[in-house]
């Protein structure tokens, strides 16, 4: 198994932001077309500066909101994938010692909300996922955020595929 699988249920957060890539694309589209037709019919320097301008806005727009649509925990047989929105890390399952639900931290302090924490021999790495809270306090918002059933369901589940790494068996396809 080569792909990656995504841990974390899926929820409201990735079909709103999915909608938000979708109109990023009709939107390059659109622009697209527009900057096909001017350049074909020539155009001046202010033009041709509107249209970069429009052209950078919609690449921002698209990489953030792909990223943000990504975010989460994925899994293979070579280990864990933790998505951020401005990153990525690998950590192979011979790192990884167990999972620990701790509060999320934002900016060196914790949160209301708990995230789900991986152990490794070098220390806990925070995942972007974290379990909704009613409690009010400060949050971050930079990653999928689960209902109680659904975060445990994931705990269970990266649970389920550290057991079978360690155990040779490789990891559980669902």
């Amino acid at each position: 198994m080569r792909r990656w699988r995504r841990v974390d249920p899926w929820g409201l957060r990735q079909a709103v932001v999915g909608l938000f890539v979708r109109c990023g694309v009709a939107a390059a589209s659109v622009v697209t077309a527009s900057i096909l037709r001017e350049v074909a019919g020539g155009t001046d320097p202010t033009t041709a500066l509107q249209m970069f301008g429009a052209v950078a806005f919609l690449a921002v727009w698209l990489t953030f909101a792909v990223r943000l649509y990504l975010a989460g925990v994925y899994r293979n047989e070579r280990g864990l994938l933790l998505r951020y929105v401005h990153r990525s890390r690998l950590l192979p399952w011979s790192q990884v010692t167990g999972f620990d639900v701790r509060a999320a931290r934002f900016l060196g302090s914790a949160t209301v909300r708990n995230a789900a924490w991986v152990l490794t021999r070098d220390g806990a790495w925070e995942t972007p996922v974290q379990q909704r809270s009613r409690l009010v306090g400060s949050r971050k918002n930079t990653g999928p955020v689960l209902s109680a059933a659904d975060f445990d369901l994931m705990m269970a589940r990266l649970r389920e595929a550290h057991a079978a790494a360690q155990a040779g068996g490789g990891v559980m396809v669902r």
